[in-house]
Order: C-alpha cells, then structure tokens, then sequence
C-alpha cells in the first residue's frame, strides 16, 4: 500500500476482508460465543490466528458473537478460510466455515 496511499480511500470497507481475485465462490469464517472462553482470550486468539483482524476488530467481532451467538469473521476463498477456521478451532474457540451467499 505505500505504492498506492490512496487506493484505501476507495475501497469499500468489506473488499479488505475479501481476498479472492478470481471471483470464484467466497466463504465466510464464522465464531460462536462460548461460556467458556474470556472474551480477552477470544479477541487474542483471533488476532493471532487472522491475518486480516486487528485488535480492535477482534475485539467487535468477539462482541458481536458474544451477543448474537455468533459473527463473520471474514470472507475469504475456501482454503484460507479453512486455514483460519482451524486455527481459531485449535485455539479452543468455536467456529465454522459457511458459503457466502452474495
């Protein structure tokens, strides 16, 4: 990005999470809340196993799950979003892998 610093200026907020230049099918990588888990150990897990998810994204995502029941994570092509899906699962937390439907 230091090539092009303005690039991020028109980029819609989703297309960072969507890394898939084919435009083949997306998937998007899903957390559970769990009672078991802190929700500090989530937001650490997530930002260790997700290239893409920052600090404070870990932090959004894990209280989305924590009142929802569950959040996207992100949407990638399916062997990233496996890759992570099982990082995350590895870590102890609940996720799952579902097609996007967009």
């Amino acid at each position: 990005s230091t090539l092009f610093p303005y690039t991020t200026l028109f980029r819609s907020p989703d297309s960072a999470k969507q890394t898939n230049p084919k435009g083949g099918k997306k998937y998007k990588l899903l957390l559970f809340n769990d009672n078991v888990n802190r929700r500090e150990y989530v937001a650490k897990i997530l930002v260790q196993s997700v290239p893409d998810v920052s600090s404070a994204d870990a932090y959004q995502i894990m209280q989305q799950a924590h009142k929802s029941g569950l959040a996207v994570v992100g949407i990638w092509v399916l062997e990233l979003c496996e890759a992570y899906c099982e990082s995350l699962q590895s870590g102890g937390l609940i996720a799952s892998v579902a097609e996007d439907d967009d």
